[in-house]
């Protein structure tokens, strides 16, 4: 099996969502909406080809508090 290299640049935007999102969280705030935000850019970043679909899942699997 290989190993994903999870050292990998992450588009601004969302990173940028990915902050707001674990801030809410931590406030308390459920803002399942804002995942599913998250969600639909991680996609369109793998069909544009900025990430790689492990990338993406990476993602996914690591900052995901739902």
């Amino acid at each position: 099996m290989s190993k994903i290299n999870t050292n990998f640049d992450i588009p601004y935007y969302i990173f940028e969502e990915i902050v707001e999102y674990i801030d809410f969280k931590s406030n308390g705030i459920d803002k399942a909406s804002k995942w599913n935000n998250i969600l639909t850019l991680l996609n369109t970043a793998v069909m544009n080809k900025k990430l790689s679909y492990e990338q993406a899942e990476y993602i996914k699997k690591t900052f995901c508090r739902e």
